[in-house]
């Protein structure tokens, strides 16, 4: 048997879309026991072209509803387009995200006046969605950052990853809690005096040796 695998969006405007993300083949004839289902490397396949397709029309969408100005609700012109680069669990993307300018209009916002306006940098200031860092954070502290690195390898169609970034990731997540749980340093002298520290508790095998 043959399948298709057709995606259609539609937009809030009623506009649609549609995405051939591929197809998959199994022939009766053919067919072994490990061949039944959808397979790993399919399903890995599937979902990094799946997510190409949903974040672009995301991006798509999103670019067109920020060109409105909120004050005047005159459609602002495109400025230039930057080549960005997105990390999510379902693969690494290269995308093009607009730079509006800002209304001629002069009426206040609450967005301070400056240069051309980026409405991607606002949702993935990290260049990453939130989803692959708290994994890769819980990954971090269950296991080594090594091991944690080849656990998001195998069962996901994520770009390459590297211990060190789960080992940042992991740090910085720590940071947000420990800034929200403690408003002010136990000993604030000390605190003024000492710089900041952070220590990680790798998994690493110890030689023995007789005494």
């Amino acid at each position: 048997m043959d399948m298709r695998i057709i995606v259609e969006t539609t937009f809030e405007n009623g506009t649609t879309k549609r995405h051939r993300l591929g197809r998959l083949s199994r022939p009766f004839r053919r067919t072994q026991p490990e061949g039944f289902g959808l397979l790993l490397e399919d399903a890995k396949t599937i979902l990094g072209q799946l997510q190409n397709a949903i974040l672009r029309d995301q991006i798509e969408e999103i670019s067109e509803a920020s060109r409105i100005c909120p004050d005047c609700d005159g459609v602002r012109a495109i400025h230039d387009y930057r080549s960005r680069v997105l990390d999510t669990l379902f693969d690494r993307f290269e995308v093009k995200a607009p730079r509006i300018r800002r209304c001629a209009c002069n009426a206040k916002s609450d967005v301070v006046l400056g240069g051309p306006l980026s409405p991607l940098a606002d949702y993935f200031p990290d260049r990453s969605t939130p989803e692959l860092r708290r994994l890769q954070a819980e990954l971090g502290a269950r296991h080594s950052f090594r091991e944690a690195a080849r656990i998001l390898e195998t069962f996901l169609p994520c770009a390459k990853q590297v211990n060190t970034s789960v080992r940042n990731r992991l740090g910085k997540v720590a940071r947000e809690i420990c800034d929200s749980e403690q408003t002010e340093p136990l000993v604030p002298s000390a605190a003024k005096e000492a710089p900041a520290l952070t220590v990680f508790l790798d998994g690493a095998h110890i030689r023995c040796r007789p005494e």
